[in-house]
């Protein structure tokens, strides 16, 4: 418990540093953030929180879109339809949102993963297009460790071609952008991290990822079914945390998630469909 508590003391301390920098990087701040569903699905919420109810719930894979007044910043990539077929995925795969994700992704400033799981990372690692993307994808450190030298990973990284990618590393928060900050947030993988936005509007919102499968696990705080595989110490101090910030105003966003998805883009957090080319 005194460990749980410690961490989530670090990582309180990490939000007040993400907005401390959130205008480290002169500009103007982001407008809004736009989404696409690359897959849809569904499965029991017990699949997705531990002694949750059976009941179905939708279950994404969605890419989000930061936009500024010119331009905008990625945050994951999704996978292609061969390689969803690859992992047995069970959804219907949206073709048209795909191409939409990969003409946004070629004419994106920035990309960023929140983690290095094939639904978030293999269009810019292993795709068709990848190696047009790897010159403005930026991976972590931890990323690229993972990626490269994980044999049982769906998608994975060849390490002759890391040198195209921005490769980063940092110790718990670090800029990318005007009002876009990273946040170290390792659990669900050795890589995974946290994108905090501060939009214009003076709105707060944190991409989340897979810290968390589903709202009710941040609300709850209550972690994946015991058979996931994660580390579960970091991750107990990170869904209280988001709690935390959830309570305090700030939008988390749970990436597969289709309900609170859908419940934001009723209450204009975020907007469906992706820009795809500058205007």
């Amino acid at each position: 418990m005194a460990n749980v508590s410690h961490m989530l003391a670090m990582l309180l301390l990490q939000l007040a540093a993400a907005r401390a920098v959130a205008h480290a990087i002169p500009g103007d701040l982001p407008t809004w953030i736009a989404f696409r569903i690359l897959e849809t699905d569904s499965t029991p919420l017990s699949d997705l929180v531990a002694n949750a109810a059976k009941t179905k719930v939708a279950n994404p894979t969605p890419v989000f879109q930061v936009c500024f007044p010119h331009g905008w910043i990625m945050v994951d990539a999704g996978m292609d339809r061969e390689t969803a077929r690859r992992a047995g995925d069970k959804g219907v795969f949206v073709d048209d949102a795909y191409a939409s994700a990969v003409a946004a992704l070629r004419a994106a400033s920035l990309i960023v993963i929140t983690h290095e799981h094939y639904d978030h990372a293999a269009t810019v690692v292993q795709s068709a297009v990848s190696d047009e993307l790897a010159p403005h994808t930026m991976l972590t450190r931890q990323q690229v460790e993972r990626l490269t030298h994980t044999p049982r990973l769906i998608a994975m990284l060849d390490s002759t071609k890391v040198n195209r990618y921005i490769v980063v590393d940092y110790d718990h928060v670090l800029p990318i952008a005007p009002g876009v900050v990273l946040i170290k947030a390792p659990g669900h993988t050795p890589g995974s991290q946290v994108i905090y936005i501060q939009l214009a509007s003076g709105k707060e919102v944190i991409l989340a990822g897979d810290v968390a499968w589903h709202r009710f696990g941040i609300e709850t705080e209550t972690q994946k079914p015991d058979s996931i595989r994660e580390d579960r110490g970091p991750i107990a101090g990170e869904l209280e945390w988001l709690h935390a910030a959830e309570q305090a105003g700030v939008a988390v966003v749970v990436s597969h998630d289709g309900d609170q998805l859908a419940m934001l883009e009723r209450s204009g957090v975020l907007h469906q469909g992706l820009i795809r080319s500058e205007r």
